[in-house]
């Protein structure tokens, strides 16, 4: 009985974190396009980096935190994802909106995350529409054109068929 009542739990918890993103509010702006940004870089004291820096032939840009149950469900995929294009020009670049980059960088390690983290700040969200939910994905071309916006976990497929057309 405990075996079942774990499955039961588990498949909720899945079923939840598909259907519901953490937060309510929507964007204030939707950007076309990702301008510059610079934030501190996760895991590298008093560094920082740059979006111009850290993008690829496509970028997919995650705002994430280590609060956030539908983020976390998020990462086997973003993992799958980045083993399968990254050699093709994809670079994640993490957004975290941890309340500060020490706790940011403990959940990076502890989740095992290989991808940059910047910590967030105002410019960083301004930049991104100020999106008042998580996890958002930005699919991001070569040229800075957003491609696809994903409020919620992204699907993988409708990922893969994006990065496809980009990657070509």
């Amino acid at each position: 009985m405990k075996k079942s009542g774990s499955i039961i739990k588990m498949i909720m918890f899945s079923l939840a974190t598909l259907l519901v993103a953490c937060g309510h509010d929507s964007f204030q702006t939707m950007p076309s396009k990702i301008s510059d940004f610079k934030g501190i870089l996760i895991g590298q004291k008093d560094s920082i980096t740059s979006y111009r820096t850290q993008k690829g032939e496509a970028t997919l840009i995650v705002l994430t935190a280590s609060w956030c149950p539908a983020c976390q469900a998020e990462v086997p995929s973003l993992k799958e994802i980045s083993l399968d294009y990254t050699n093709r020009g994809l670079k994640i670049l993490l957004i975290s909106e941890d309340d500060s980059p020490t706790i940011a960088a403990r959940y990076k390690k502890k989740a095992e995350l290989p991808w940059t983290m910047i910590h967030w700040n105002y410019d960083i969200m301004n930049a991104l529409g100020n999106p008042g939910v998580l996890p958002v994905s930005y699919l991001v071309n070569q040229q800075d054109s957003i491609v696809k916006v994903n409020v919620g976990i992204f699907d993988k497929n409708e990922m893969r068929y994006q990065l496809d057309k980009i990657l070509r």
